[in-house]
């Protein structure tokens, strides 16, 4: 009994090695395998090239060969006999080599071409890598604000959370537009000047690095931020900037791709869906704007009647300033006062003229003219609910004879001290 046992044990041993074996020849069959299928379409596609962007994308991906199978190194040598795994290398880089001679390709144009496809390449991958990591940011924002009641320390992580998602959205921006302009570096030609054939190799270079899907998901996720967040007026001022920035450069790239995409009627109509959604993200940064405003009258207390564009701010501002200038006779001192206080040193001198005027005078949406009116109104209520000036001095004089009369009695009260 005990050798039949001892039996099983040896031959499920020799199994168990047999299969580690198996599995490692295959493992290593499929890396062999791997690198000559891409060794092939190399070649091929060195045989096939005709210009020097496919010229210096096949030295990219030469590049990324090596790196990928040089931890194989050792395996390759061995598969490849006689030849080995460097020798393939020189092997291939020559053919390249002598494809761009017979197409009379410029070497430096080559090297320059491939760094920015090399550069393309790297923003790519970042620009995929931040789209996945603001994913994830979003999601944990929005989860904390809807929890009920939020702590200081949730309070904290919410606004960590909010400074790292508006800091990758602008990252992933300016990537998206290197990325683009990486590209269109590698033609020397204007893309009206461009052949149908070259038109197709640029559209296939944009496809490959998701460039069009790129731009819409970066406006959905602007919008999104706009939509999950609390903002302060200089969250805005910055927002309004990356906006205007991003629909600007658009300006310049949109008629580019439409040039490129002609003849692709599905692309050309996504181009023009990017326009309707960069409009609908400048609405929207708007909105923010206006409700962040209302909000700041409100937390306050100040019944300001709501609005959402310039004129109706300043119109608003002024009839409430009128409202309570007509009604100071209406209540006591001390009430009509506290109401001018809280407007001035809580809302108008603390955040609109430092932070929100200079912002929306830089965005046309409130004049110079329109300011001094607001502020003329100000000063005007200030008069109706301060104590008269004369009353004031009345009020000194008074405390000052009242202490010099108290002065004076003192004095006659004190003994004098007897001659010596």
């Amino acid at each position: 009994m005990k050798t039949i046992r001892r039996t099983s044990i040896v031959v499920a041993m020799v199994l168990a090695m047999c299969a580690i074996s198996f599995a490692q020849e295959q493992s290593d069959y499929e890396i062999a395998q791997s690198f000559s299928k891409q060794y092939k379409a190399l070649a091929k596609a060195i045989e096939t090239a005709q210009t020097v962007q496919e010229c210096a994308a096949i030295s990219v991906n030469i590049d990324a060969l090596e790196k990928e199978f040089a931890p194989h190194k050792a395996l390759l040598d061995k598969t490849l006999y006689p030849d080995d795994f460097q020798k393939k290398l020189e092997m291939v880089h020559g053919q390249l080599a002598y494809a761009q001679t017979k197409l009379g390709i410029i070497q430096d144009a080559v090297a320059k071409i491939a760094a920015l496809e090399l550069q393309v390449k790297e923003l790519s991958a970042q620009v995929e890598k931040l789209s996945n990591e603001n994913g994830t940011l979003l999601k944990e924002i929005q989860s904390l604000r809807a929890s009920k009641a939020l702590d200081q320390k949730a309070v904290d992580s919410l606004n960590a959370l909010v400074t790292k998602l508006q800091s990758n959205i602008r990252d992933r921006d300016k990537m998206i537009f290197a990325m683009v302009d990486s590209i269109f570096m590698q033609y020397d030609k204007n893309v009206d000047a461009l052949k149908d054939v070259e038109k197709q190799k640029v559209a296939s270079h944009f496809e490959r690095n998701n460039v069009i899907d790129n731009v819409k998901k970066s406006i959905v996720d602007n919008v999104l931020f706009l939509e999950s967040t609390a903002l302060s007026g200089k969250d805005l001022s910055a927002l309004i900037g990356e906006q205007k920035k991003f629909a600007s450069q658009w300006k310049g790239l949109g008629p580019k791709l439409a040039g490129i995409y002609v003849a692709q009627k599905n692309r050309a109509k996504e181009l023009s869906t990017i326009d309707t959604m960069l409009a609908t993200w400048g609405t929207k940064v708007d909105a923010a704007l206006w409700k962040s405003l209302n909000e700041l009258f409100t937390k306050h207390n100040l019944t300001v009647r709501p609005f959402n564009n310039g004129n109706d701010f300043v119109a608003n501002v002024i009839s409430f300033a009128d409202e309570e200038i007509q009604n100071a006779n209406q209540r006591t001192e001390a009430v009509r006062f506290q109401v001018y206080s809280v407007f001035v040193d809580s809302v108008w001198n603390a955040d609109i003229t430092t932070t929100w005027m200079p912002l929306l005078r830089d965005n046309n949406m409130v004049t110079e003219a329109q300011f001094a009116e607001m502020k003329s109104k100000v000063d005007a209520w200030r008069s109706a609910v301060e104590p008269p000036r004369t009353t004031l001095y009345i009020v000194i004089a008074a405390v000052v004879l009242l202490v010099l009369l108290l002065l004076y009695r003192r004095m006659k009260k004190t003994p004098k001290m007897p001659a010596t």
